[in-house]
């Protein structure tokens, strides 16, 4: 989505245009569309004006503390080196971002992504505190699609019940 009002642009998403066309929520910041500060910071407030979520994502627990002082809905904690590699954040980057957001504004929800490749990956980082995971080259790579969707929609409630059953939102790694 593009910071632009209607009447200006060439090639822009405009808010009103996603709102119009049914969308609830938006995506910035992707590793494959980054963009600055200052663009991300006007395309959450004509986000809000038109009434979607914002789904911000951020790499660094730096960048996922700045992200948060503009209130978004969602950050997607996922560091861009690990996007697509099937190798996933390890639980103390998990509680990092958990933490550096919680601090700033406890009601953003953090998304942990990259490398989630595995109904595994996605019950893991669910017990373990995460308030959503993702998924997408290993679902858009997967041989059958509905059946690893399936799989992920299954591990996030066993996560989930592995969480309450623990009250545990975060634990630290285990030496191997």
């Amino acid at each position: 989505m593009d910071p632009l009002r209607p009447g200006r642009g060439l090639a822009d998403l405009l808010p009103e245009e996603l709102k119009a066309s049914g969308a609830h929520g938006v995506m910035l910041n992707h590793a494959e569309r980054p963009v600055t500060f200052a663009v991300l910071e006007k395309s959450i407030a004509r986000a809000r004006e038109v009434g979607l979520f914002t789904i911000v994502c951020a790499s660094s627990i730096a960048e996922i503390k700045a992200i948060a002082l503009l209130a978004p809905d969602i950050i997607v904690a996922e560091p861009t080196e690990l996007i697509g590699t099937g190798t996933t954040s390890d639980l103390s980057y998990m509680q990092a971002s958990k933490d550096a957001v919680a601090s700033i504004d406890p009601r953003i929800l953090v998304l942990q992504g990259a490398g989630i490749s595995c109904a595994d990956d996605v019950e893991r980082v669910i017990s373990a505190g995460a308030d959503a995971t993702g998924s997408s080259s290993a679902i858009a790579l997967a041989r059958n699609r509905p059946a690893l969707v399936e799989q992920m929609l299954a591990a996030v409630r066993r996560g989930w019940d592995t969480r309450m059953n623990t009250h545990q939102p975060m634990k630290k790694e285990q030496p191997a």
